[in-house]
């Protein structure tokens, strides 16, 4: 470590990863805090970074990127169509497969796992599947997941992470037959792809069939998923066995609480579920965090004060589940070029910072995540298709 407390590794061309990559990536660690649940919490080291660029039609946006649990890296790009992308590399950066799926892409102990639909949300009778994808791009395996559209319509879905490896897609459809009233389902896959609830589960029945408007599910560190709903000007909330799917007794609830005060005002907002360390789920909205779950609970809660310090942030499990990695939001002006990656620990306390600097004075940040196997990927934010990443910098040691 260097004299100050930073660590930094010096640029790296990746085999295979095109030319052109800006220089003068670098990145530095800050140790504020080694005690108590902070200890470990920041690596004493930087590996070298490797360099590349991805090459996109024109008319086409590159967006983030992120790593699988074997070092295998996926980035992502938009077409003008709305159609993503994603090119896989291995670690040191030679390209590989290409596959297309829609964002986001969840990350695997090998692979990812994402959505591929054949029409957008809330069309009539699209076929959405849940795809795994190996680390080289390949298609490993497809779970069809939407209802027979002989018999339900117009669906609309929402894909979590599983912590302990895997995913969960909430859905809704509106039924053909008798009062089109809407089902709420759920279906749980495991790290290969393969459902853990044969058939799925059936969350509720809405006496709607516009409703609801919009979903979310997610899935605690402790196994219960959690499924939320409009309904109404409500939210309906319902906690699933993590083995069978069945609503939980005691833990499922019809219109809660009013939505306005959980996920804001907008009619159909873009609503995500993230497990926090504590078996609670935080409820993310149009890019913000406002409230949370606590295990089990039917009514929200104030969010920790570590995140809600840091609403605009996302945030993953970092150095194997041992704190939190908070990584600040693309689109910011920054004098410097830097980002700077918090790491807090369980308790919310702040224990140090990795800080990714771009030569060249200031600039409008990219996007920056970290991957199951903690290697940190960041678009540079010169050039939207460059891209460097630390392989395993947050990893558990």
């Amino acid at each position: 470590m260097e004299p100050g407390g930073g660590a930094s590794g010096g640029p790296a061309a990746g085999p295979g990863g095109g030319s052109g990559a800006p220089g003068g990536a670098s990145a530095s660690l800050d140790l504020l805090d080694d005690a108590g649940d902070c200890a470990g919490l920041v690596p004493d080291r930087v590996p070298p970074p490797v360099l590349i660029r991805r090459s996109v039609p024109a008319g086409s946006a590159c967006i983030g990127g992120t790593s699988d649990g074997t070092g295998a890296i996926a980035i992502g790009a938009r077409d003008a169509a709305g159609a993503t992308s994603w090119q896989a590399y291995a670690a040191d950066g030679s390209a590989r497969g290409l596959f297309a799926a829609d964002a986001p892409l969840l990350p695997e102990p090998s692979g990812w796992q994402a959505i591929v639909a054949s029409g957008p949300q809330g069309a009539e009778a699209p076929e959405v599947q849940v795809a795994a994808f190996a680390p080289d791009g390949a298609v490993a395996r497809r779970e069809t997941v939407s209802p027979d559209p002989a018999r339900s319509v117009y669906v609309r879905w929402s894909l979590a992470r599983d912590p302990s490896g895997g995913s969960l897609v909430a859905l809704r459809s509106s039924a053909l037959a008798g009062n089109h009233w809407s089902s709420v389902e759920a279906q749980r896959l495991d790290a290969s792809g393969a459902p853990a609830w044969p058939g799925g589960a059936d969350v509720r029945t809405v006496d709607s069939a516009s409703e609801p408007l919009f979903l979310a599910g997610g899935v605690s560190v402790r196994g219960e998923a959690l499924v939320l709903s409009q309904h109404s000007a409500s939210l309906d909330v319902s906690w699933l066995d993590p083995r069978t799917g069945a609503p939980i007794p005691g833990s499922s609830a019809e219109r809660a609480e009013p939505f306005s005060g959980v996920t804001g005002d907008g009619i159909a907002p873009a609503v995500e579920l993230h497990p926090l360390l504590d078996g609670s789920i935080a409820v993310r909205s149009d890019g913000t965090f406002r409230r949370s779950y606590a295990r089990l609970a039917t009514l929200s809660s104030p969010l920790p004060a570590w995140l809600a310090e840091r609403a605009r942030f996302t945030f993953r499990f970092t150095r194997g589940g041992a704190g939190y990695a908070a990584l600040p939001p693309a689109g910011e002006a920054s004098a410097d070029c830097a980002q700077r990656i918090e790491l807090v620990s369980p308790s919310g306390r702040l224990c140090g910072r990795v800080v990714l600097r771009e030569g060249g004075g200031a600039c409008t940040t990219g996007t920056v995540d970290q991957g199951w196997d903690g290697t940190v990927v960041q678009q540079s934010g010169r050039n939207s298709c460059h891209y460097r990443w630390w392989p395993r910098l947050l990893a558990k040691e």
